[in-house]
């Protein structure tokens, strides 16, 4: 009996297959149809298709920007973010150029060193005061200042004035500053 049921599904088949292929139905209009149904359901028109495509384009921006950003703060990261010495000494002559060759100095008689390094600033003086300068400790000569000097002022209130910074002691002995 079960084989009887099989064969009565397969010419039912082939019947539907027959009828499918047959002249007299006029399959145009349902396919057309059935295609707009689906058209409709599972493509965008052409304005959410526009607005969607634009977006993928301004995310990628977006993207494209943060992985930028990254890139460039690891770098300056690994590398890290202090000027090399030569930078220094750079910018360490143009402030004592500033302050000694474009900069005169006022009624007062003041010359103002900004960022530069103690044995820039200790040249100049010894080079006014007619003293010669010993270092003990090379690091000393590397300090960075920000120092006004008052040409009024002795010899020994300056020195008194650069030993108030925790990094610097000078002593003087005749006409040598030492430093350490």
């Amino acid at each position: 009996m079960e084989s009887n049921d099989k064969l009565e599904q397969m010419l039912m088949r082939m019947y539907d297959q027959e009828a499918l292929h047959d002249d007299r139905i006029d399959t145009k209009d349902i396919i057309d149809e059935e295609w707009t149904k689906f058209e409709a359901k599972h493509f965008q028109t052409s304005s959410n298709a526009l607005r969607f495509t634009l977006m993928k384009v301004a995310a990628a921006i977006v993207g494209i920007l943060m992985l930028g950003g990254i890139s460039y703060a690891t770098i300056h990261y690994m590398t890290g973010s202090t000027p090399t010495s030569q930078q220094q000494e750079t910018s360490a002559e143009a402030n004592i150029q500033h302050s000694t060759v474009n900069a005169q100095p006022d009624e007062q008689q003041h010359f103002v060193y900004e960022n530069v390094e103690l044995k820039d600033i200790l040249r100049e003086l010894a080079t006014y005061y007619h003293f010669e300068i010993v270092y003990k400790n090379e690091k000393a000569k590397h300090v960075r200042l920000y120092f006004t000097w008052d040409m009024k002022a002795t010899l020994d209130e300056l020195i008194e004035t650069f030993n108030k910074f925790e990094r610097i002691h000078i002593t003087r002995e005749d006409q040598k500053l030492i430093v350490e």
